[in-house]
């Protein structure tokens, strides 16, 4: 019985440190916009170094072509064919086609509209790859999910694409 009035305070004394100690840890600094824009210039500036052709939309979306297509590239009202898979900068996949959508591809006729498309960068990107032609696309968050983020992508946040215009067919 003496034993446990002694490890009575002793256990007190240990729940009040680890109470105290867990209301002292720093608190994860919130994503800005500054902060994003100087991880995609770095990562920029290391895909360059690295020897990557980095290209620039009139949107300011960055892409690289991994493998050249054929034929014309995508006009408004085209209808496209995509698959597609979404990283985060870290690398962490947030998203695949092959698992949103029915044959595991992407069908949407091209349109560069806010309105209409969310992620309007990865449209801008697809803009600039023919049909069979590869491309990653690099998409700054305010053309993308913004401040807000979803369930995968954090605030602020570049998204990374890998995708191929599997078929292109002109508006008729």
């Amino acid at each position: 019985m003496q034993k446990l009035l002694i490890n009575i305070p002793l256990l007190i004394f240990g729940v009040l440190l680890l109470g105290s100690t867990s209301c002292t840890k720093e608190e994860k600094e919130p994503r800005t916009r500054e902060i994003e824009m100087a991880e995609l210039d770095s990562l920029i500036r290391m895909l360059e170094n690295d020897g990557e052709d980095i290209d620039t939309t009139d949107l300011s979306v960055f892409y690289i072509i991994r493998k050249e297509g054929e034929g014309p590239f995508p006009k408004a009202g085209d209808s496209c064919s995509v698959s597609y898979i979404g990283f985060l900068p870290n690398g962490a996949k947030f998203e695949d086609s092959r698992d949103i959508y029915p044959g595991k591809i992407w069908n949407f006729n091209y349109m560069l509209k806010k309105e209409v498309h969310e992620v309007i960068g990865l449209i801008d990107g697809i803009g600039h790859v023919n049909e069979g032609g590869e491309i990653e696309i690099y998409v700054p968050s305010d053309l993308a999910y913004g401040s807000r983020g979803t369930a995968n992508v954090p605030p602020y946040t570049t998204l990374v694409y890998r995708a191929t215009l599997n078929e292109l067919k002109p508006k008729l």
